[in-house]
């Protein structure tokens, strides 16, 4: 927040405009955005759709591209989406018909009944005991095969997957071969590989896209959050020139657009974050803090008996835990964080959700975990007496 550069790019666009229509005329930061985006990735994305403004927008215009390609190249079977169980890709209708959470169950009388569903991929809870992450990692993948095979590969568009499990889990890295495999079985089938990285996605792992870590080439990665990194609201989906291709030979443009598409004042604030995060010092840098705090956590932490693990990439991180009351755990560990420290932290059902900002400074990072460190060993100590005083627990109004 407050960062300068930013700030100013943001007052240079106001005084010239707000935004103009993307079919209409031609803002050269757009283009100045895309080609950032797509000149420091291994992933092969090469094209850059703007969406809209959220990440919900942006995982159904990945979803009806994927359909449209197929539609535009005589594949107009292909019309199911394969996702996995415990995900999360929005609260738009397509969207939550690829995710899982409780709450919105009660839309699904509404819902696309074009989606089949496999298991949560999740090392820490479903590897057995016998198992290395390699052999789970080809379990699950076994599984995605034989769902394609099930459902018949005629009739699908695409598997959809957070890059590391993010929303409902909490930043969850694949194990080694785990995407390559998926890559490879979707070759074999001619399914699109898509990938939701709105939340982990242009340099919060330590890498522009999250997937450059598993050198995987994905069909379409679709992006929200971290683009503009809160000051102004943009979504977007990058693709490949293949895919462009297949639509300007069938119906020559892209059948999905919204009212703020490309929103000139979010594009330049955009473009001026991602002018920072496109700096190879900058992203080594979220991969050694992210580093530190993983190993901070687990080295202070791992013999606490709440304590289970700490996981992510870059500065993309969830500190799990486990006792007889999660919830209550995570509700008193967000109290006296903020209210002993004045600091504010999303810890909720079994984890502590970490998303730092890119720009935290070594200090700054061990302050903050030294706080988290203290308040979770000092909960823990004095548990039971934590759990009878649990009727006094209300909500925390948290006011800027």
């Amino acid at each position: 927040w407050g960062n300068k550069k930013v700030i100013n790019a943001i007052n240079n666009q106001i005084k010239k405009f707000g935004h103009v229509d993307y079919k209409i005329l031609k803002d050269p930061n757009r283009e100045k955005l895309a080609n950032l985006l797509c000149s420091k990735t291994s992933s092969g994305l090469n094209r850059i759709f703007f969406v809209g403004s959220s990440g919900s927008e942006a995982c159904e215009a990945a979803m009806k591209m994927s359909y449209q390609f197929f539609y535009d190249t005589g594949h107009k079977h292909k019309k199911i989406f394969i996702s996995r169980k415990q995900s999360y890709h929005g609260s738009t209708t397509d969207a939550i018909s690829l995710g899982d959470r409780p709450n919105l169950n009660f839309y699904k009388p509404i819902l696309n009944k074009n989606v089949k569903k496999v298991s949560e991929h999740n090392q820490f809870r479903h590897k057995k005991s016998n198992e290395t992450d390699d052999q789970y990692s080809l379990r699950c993948v076994n599984e995605i095969e034989k769902k394609i095979l099930e459902i018949g590969p005629e009739k699908i568009c695409g598997f959809i997957g957070e890059t590391i499990m993010g929303g409902l889990v909490g930043d969850v890295p694949p194990p080694p071969n785990y995407w390559k495999r998926i890559r490879k079985v979707c070759d074999k089938y001619n399914i699109h590989l898509i990938l939701d990285e709105v939340w982990c996605g242009t340099g919060t792992s330590g890498k522009i896209f999250c997937i450059d870590w598993d050198k995987v080439k994905p069909d379409f990665v679709f992006l929200s959050k971290t683009l503009a990194a809160g000051y102004g609201a943009l979504s977007a989906v990058a693709t490949n020139k293949k895919i462009e291709s297949g639509i300007k030979k069938g119906q020559g443009q892209i059948q999905y657009s919204n009212t703020h598409q490309g929103h000139s004042l979010s594009i330049a604030a955009a473009l001026s974050v991602q002018q920072i995060f496109h700096n190879e010092r900058f992203l080594n840098s979220v991969y050694i803090k992210g580093n530190f705090l993983r190993k901070t956590l687990n080295d202070e932490l791992k013999n606490n008996e709440f304590f289970l693990n700490v996981r992510g990439r870059g500065l993309r991180n969830s500190l799990e835990y486990k006792c007889d009351n999660n919830h209550l755990f995570g509700t008193l560990l967000k109290q006296e964080l903020f209210i002993k420290y004045n600091t504010f932290i999303d810890s909720k059902w079994h984890r502590l959700s970490l998303p730092l900002a890119l720009t935290i400074s070594k200090k700054e990072l061990e302050i903050s975990l030294d706080k988290i460190i203290q308040s979770f060993k000092k909960i823990q100590k004095n548990w039971p007496n934590e759990k009878k005083k649990s009727n006094k627990i209300s909500q925390i109004n948290f006011i800027y």
